[in-house]
């Protein structure tokens, strides 16, 4: 009898179908979380203090995208020895395909401006990283800050690759 003649597909059909389609559902989704894995977000220590109290904390990124689309980078939150702050500012940026994005991130308040360790925690592709330096006396924005390469606010600056 033919499938026709049966009323239906038969379960062989529907098996070799799914043989086919699973397989390359699985192949699909797992590209973008590879090439999304291999796109590096550095805190580079660079670094600045805003005057007055309480604190914010100005600190140089760089997110290096050698693939051939976007990136879309969330910043979560900000650490600084230990305290958690949130938001970031800006919260997220979009670097094209082969380009080095230099962007300067903003968080606070902090009680204070002591030395010590910042770690930016961010989202690329739906997956969760962290990326931390160490920094010790910071130079502020203003004032005796002329040493701050930070000064402007908000800073972005894209070399192609």
């Amino acid at each position: 009898m033919s499938e026709t003649e049966q009323g239906g597909v038969s379960r062989r059909t529907v098996t070799k179908a799914m043989a086919w389609a699973v397989p390359a559902v699985a192949v699909a989704s797992t590209v973008p979380v590879a090439a999304a894995s291999e796109v590096p977000v550095t805190l580079t220590g660079v670094g600045c203090k805003e005057p007055g109290n309480p604190k914010f904390y100005r600190f140089q990124v760089v997110i290096t995208n050698d693939n051939n689309s976007s990136v879309t980078v969330y910043f979560d939150s900000f650490t600084v020895n230990g305290v958690n702050k949130t938001p970031v500012d800006p919260t997220s940026t979009t670097v094209p395909p082969f380009t080095q994005r230099t962007i300067t991130v903003r968080a606070g308040t902090f009680a204070d401006s002591a030395n010590g360790t910042a770690t930016l925690f961010y989202t690329l592709n739906g997956m969760s990283d962290s990326t931390s330096t160490a920094f010790n006396d910071l130079p502020p924005t203003t004032g005796h800050g002329a040493g701050c390469l930070l000064q402007v606010f908000p800073y972005q600056v894209d070399v192609p690759l």
